[in-house]
């Protein structure tokens, strides 16, 4: 839950109103991309929807109370029959893509999932779950010892429970991929493009939780390595999960699924705010644009750039689920779908810079990573609802009657304190918090598309 901050001071001196202070040459927008795509009435809206990062620390303390207080209520009330919608979604076969059958267990017929960030946490427990339902899973890590590790560790476990699956997948590691360079981006993408000519899941998984440095391509760091540098790897990995067949119980087919991991935090990405609001320094501060509202080409471009905003996690959370969203638009009718995920407050490897007294904390009111994977996995091979694009773990107060089914409940726009945390349910299609933009988060979502292809240089 927590919402890093920036350590980097502003940039001092220079011409302010194109904030091009460390991007290379080739990423520098011309002014007219510094100016709101419609600065009317249509795009604009006086309805901020979303909260300052100040009202996220206000409410960090109500969700814990919240989260013990629902959850000792219900240990007290199990013995007494209650409401089915708190119950732990289970994801049946019946629920799920059909594998494939498999020509005397040769597992190379077994559809494939590529795993950014899977050698620990919840990318490591939802890379294990693919596997052990058949899937072959290629764990896209910065570290090939840890990957190889990783890979070996989850074949282990696999085998041992081989006589308890139908059918198993196998895991490995092809190349090294770091998200912070486009460099790596790309060179895994041709290595896995000379091996395999489609690809079936891809589940933006990785993510970082700090701010401040920026990479080698000049962008900053927290931005480019849980949003951008997925965005180029999607893009470059668009071909082969176009060709891919993923084959629904009755018959029908979809072509790839693309998996974005998303937070609360998305609910805390207010485009009314100056992007840096550190004020030790006025006159640093003073003259940077405000966005008045608008998630516009200049907001994108702020996010990208280092030193201009003090939020660029929850901005990259954000913008995942309108990736998401603009995915679905475009290539949905060549049956493309794209899923964003929050895998709720986990207690994983993010929070290995914190002391160990916080470790312990979270420990005790936080998801374990299992639990987390639990979103992710049921947006990789879920049959989900049509028009469903986001997921998240627990239960809401506010459904949405016409939408829900059993197995698969339907909720609107949450209050950010039960998205924190609560009564953990497994995986619930919720309605995302999106830009007051006129069109439903899509002038924002098309936004963010020029942005990041200008940045990639993968303009179509």
């Amino acid at each position: 839950m927590k919402i890093p901050t920036n350590n980097n001071q502003p940039p001092n001196g220079g011409e302010r109103n194109i904030p091009n202070i460390l991007l290379p040459s080739r990423v520098i927008p011309d002014e007219s991309d510094w100016i709101p795509i419609n600065n009317d009435n249509e795009w604009r809206s006086d309805a901020q929807p979303y909260y300052a990062r100040a009202t996220f620390m206000k409410l960090c303390l109500p969700a814990v109370l919240y989260s013990l207080i629902l959850n000792v209520s219900l240990k007290m009330l199990s013995l007494v029959p209650f409401t089915s919608r708190l119950n732990v979604q289970r994801l049946h076969t019946k629920d799920c893509f059909v594998l494939p059958s498999t020509n005397g267990g040769d597992e190379t017929t077994n559809p494939i999932a590529i795993l950014t960030g899977s050698n620990t946490g919840v990318g490591f427990q939802t890379a294990t779950a693919l596997v052990e339902r058949g899937y072959n899973v290629i764990l896209a890590c910065r570290s090939r010892e840890k990957g190889e590790h990783a890979a070996k560790k989850i074949n282990d476990q696999s085998n041992d429970r081989g006589d308890l699956l139908k059918q198993c997948g196998k895991a490995s590691f092809l190349h090294p991929l770091d998200l912070s360079s486009f460099a790596s981006v790309r060179a895994f993408c041709k290595v896995y493009s000379d091996k395999y000519s489609t690809l079936n899941i891809l589940v933006n998984n990785a993510g970082i939780n700090s701010q401040g440095d920026v990479t080698e391509d000049g962008l900053e760091m927290c931005f480019q390595s849980n949003f951008v540098g997925h965005f180029l790897l999607t893009r470059l990995l668009l071909p082969h999960l176009l060709k891919a067949k993923n084959i629904c119980n009755n018959n029908k087919e979809e072509a790839g699924r693309v998996v974005n991991l998303s937070s609360v935090t998305h609910h805390f990405a207010p485009a009314n705010e100056r992007l840096y609001d550190d004020t030790t320094d006025s006159s640093s501060s003073k003259d940077l644009p405000l966005n008045n509202g608008i998630h516009d080409k200049h907001f994108w471009f702020g996010s990208a750039t280092p030193g201009l905003s003090n939020g660029t996690y929850r901005e990259s959370k954000l913008a995942s689920i309108l990736f998401t969203m603009e995915l679905n638009k475009r290539y949905g009718s060549q049956g493309l779908r794209s899923v964003a995920v929050d895998p709720g407050s986990v207690a994983s490897d993010i929070w290995r810079d914190e002391s160990q007294l916080m470790q312990n904390a979270y420990k005790m009111v936080y998801l374990t990573p299992k639990q987390g994977a639990s979103t992710s996995i049921a947006a990789s091979i879920g049959i989900i609802p049509k028009d469903a694009f986001y997921l998240q773990p627990y239960f809401q107060w506010r459904l949405k009657k016409a939408q829900s089914t059993t197995r698969w409940p339907w909720y609107k726009v949450p209050n950010p304190i039960t998205e924190m945390l609560g009564k953990y349910i497994g995986y619930a299609i919720t309605d995302p918090r999106l830009p007051n933009d006129g069109s439903g988060g899509h002038k924002s979502s098309n936004a963010l598309w020029s942005v990041c292809e200008k940045i990639t240089s993968q303009e179509e």
